[in-house]
């Protein structure tokens, strides 16, 4: 007879781990089985990429998983994330770049991870709960049975083994067992590939800077080692991410269609290819040893299905792969962990439904798509610094405002809760979509607009304010925070105003005059064709005006211009009279 689990999570990487951590510390009286190829010790520094968390993915492992201490005293802590865009007249000089980051840490810490040293301490501890950890094991296959149990197969020590098993959950990464299985895989648009490499040592942004520069290494507080750097150009953007205490990760992302994978997919190639982009980096990066090299060809993918009522499901690289550009990944796993977590206990109060299993599965593919298609849609201009700045703080304000609190107040396990969220935020849903269409016909076109160095908390206290309420501790009255997330949708809708009058000032001059009169429009019906306008009704807004004016000097501070020319600048909202409400 097969041994028996109730619950066997194929797969002990970063998200197989992280939920038998997780469900260790719930109540549910589960028997859990963990199978993983890999034995311990697991290599520190150069062992698998995916370094970077921001502050929700954070939180989950702080304390959703209780790892605060292990990542204080192990980890670094982030200096959020950090760009360097191309100088408008092609100067390859970092000084000479335009800027965007912070100066101090931010409220909510987030930090770099070492991958392997993170997961030693996690399979220690899931072994220390009495988890039956199984390592060195190589998965045969899995037979999926709705009635009864599951059966999974496996190898270990030469023999073939099996166990059955309630639920079983594939969480052995990009091999995809499941879905591939069951034909559940689907291709995200495009095609987006990644090259990259550890160094021995301490490669610092700042040191590609003389010391002579001593405007550009003031104005950053911290040691901007702690970001997660990126070096940004037209279809592509190279990553600098530090690892504790001495080890610097460096990566190339790329739109296939701009610059081809063969350019830089062997080490040697990469060099060359940086050699020819970032020449400076290239030739920094000569000074220290190399560690590794890696690479993955068309990494974003999405799923069908990710979760079943035949008690089976996929996390982590297993289900679906975000675009990295935001370090979303750990924030992809809290909430799956999160819903199977919810899901295991259901079930054991045989309460588990289609329509719960739907949602959860519509929940964590639609937020990995959503995030994907936005951040691939951006490819093209991503050296347009105005731009592309613009478009950051607009997706940190739907992030820190929308996303980040529902996870922190855990109400997108909750269907009414969450259908609530999403009856307040749906206009936001069709403003996006306007918003990264007229991103992408801006970003196409030169911008007038420059700056030297935006801090997005020191610079937008806005911003600042709508993150630092969204953090926990957690709000047990679900009325504040639909009102929390109520309050960002104003903001958000204010924001989109001033960008889209930004937009028209730099690329439509000639159109200033037709708002002279209309400070407040229909955000729903934002583009940058003129011809529009009139019948996607952009000069009837759906909503009462509100002031602006604090806002819209609050992002206009941020940039100058080439040619400022102020018969065209669009009209102030001073006779807008009402204030922040919907």
């Amino acid at each position: 007879m097969a041994d028996y689990k109730d619950v066997v999570i194929c797969g002990g990487g970063l998200a197989g781990l992280c939920l038998a951590r997780q469900l260790s510390l719930s109540k549910l009286p589960l028997s859990i089985l963990v199978l993983d190829q890999l034995r311990r010790p697991l290599p520190e520094a150069a062992f698998k990429v995916g370094e970077s968390t921001i502050e929700a993915g954070a939180y989950y492992y702080r304390d959703t998983l209780q790892l605060a201490e292990h990542l204080e005293t192990e980890h670094l802590e982030k200096l959020g994330l950090r760009y360097f865009f191309q100088s408008p007249d092609g100067d390859h000089a970092l000084a000479r770049r335009p800027e965007y980051g912070v100066s101090h840490f931010l409220p909510a810490k987030s930090h770099q991870i070492d991958r392997g040293k993170f997961e030693n301490h996690l399979r220690n501890l899931v072994a220390e709960a009495g988890i039956d950890l199984r390592e060195g094991v190589e998965v045969q296959g899995v037979t999926l049975n709705r009635e009864a149990n599951h059966q999974v197969s496996f190898l270990q020590d030469g023999e073939v083994q099996s166990v059955d098993c309630r639920w079983v959950v594939d969480a052995m990464g990009r091999r995809r067992y499941l879905q591939t299985k069951l034909d559940l895989r689907r291709p995200s648009a495009g095609a987006f590939n990644s090259a990259w490499f550890r160094l021995q040592g301490k490669l610092r942004v700042q040191d590609l800077v003389p010391e002579a520069e001593v405007e550009f290494h003031g104005r950053v507080a911290e040691d901007r080692w702690n970001s997660t750097n990126h070096l940004m150009g037209p279809g592509y953007w190279i990553w600098v991410i530090p690892l504790a205490p001495n080890v610097t990760s460096v990566g190339i992302v790329a739109d296939d269609a701009l610059h081809p994978f063969v350019g830089y997919n062997t080490f040697e190639r990469t060099m060359s290819w940086l050699q020819e982009k970032e020449p400076m980096l290239a030739k920094e990066i000569t000074r220290y040893p190399l560690l590794d090299f890696k690479r993955v060809k068309n990494y974003s993918y999405t799923s069908k299905q990710i979760f079943s009522t035949s008690r089976w499901a996929c996390i982590g690289e297993a289900a679906t792969f975000a675009d990295p550009y935001y370090s979303v990944g750990s924030n992809l796993i809290a909430y799956a962990n999160g819903f199977l977590q919810r899901l295991l206990e259901l079930d054991r109060e045989s309460k588990l439904t289609d329509e719960y299993v739907a949602h959860a599965n519509r929940f964590v593919i639609n937020l990995n798509d959503a995030l994907t298609e936005t951040i691939h849609r951006g490819y093209p201009y991503l050296h347009n610094a105005p731009v592309l700045t613009l478009k950051t703080i607009w997706d940190y304000y739907t992030g820190w405002g929308t996303a980040d609190p529902q996870l922190y107040h855990e109400a997108y396990l909750d269907p009414k809760r969450a259908a609530a969220l999403s009856g307040v935020l749906s206009r936001h849903a069709v403003t996006h979509a306007r918003m990264i269409e007229m991103f992408e016909r801006w970003g196409a076109q030169t911008s007038q607009y420059r700056f030297e160095f935006v801090d997005y908390m020191a610079d937008l206290p806005t911003l600042m304010e709508l993150h630092k309420r969204s953090l926990p501790p957690i709000k047990p009255d679900f009325g504040w925070l639909l009102g929390l997330v109520r309050d960002a949708a104003a903001r958000i809708e204010e924001l989109a105003q001033v960008i889209f009058f930004l937009a028209v000032e730099d690329v439509l001059p000639q159109e200033g005059a037709r708002f002279a009169d209309k400070p407040w429009i229909n955000i729903e019906a934002i583009s940058l064709e003129p011809k529009r306008w009139e019948t996607d009704g952009l000069f009837r807004p759906t909503t009462r005006p509100r002031d602006i004016r604090l806002l819209d000097a609050e992002i206009r501070r941020l940039f100058g211009r080439e040619a400022q020319d102020d018969s065209i600048r669009l009209a102030e909202p001073q006779n807008v009279l009402v204030q922040n409400d919907l």
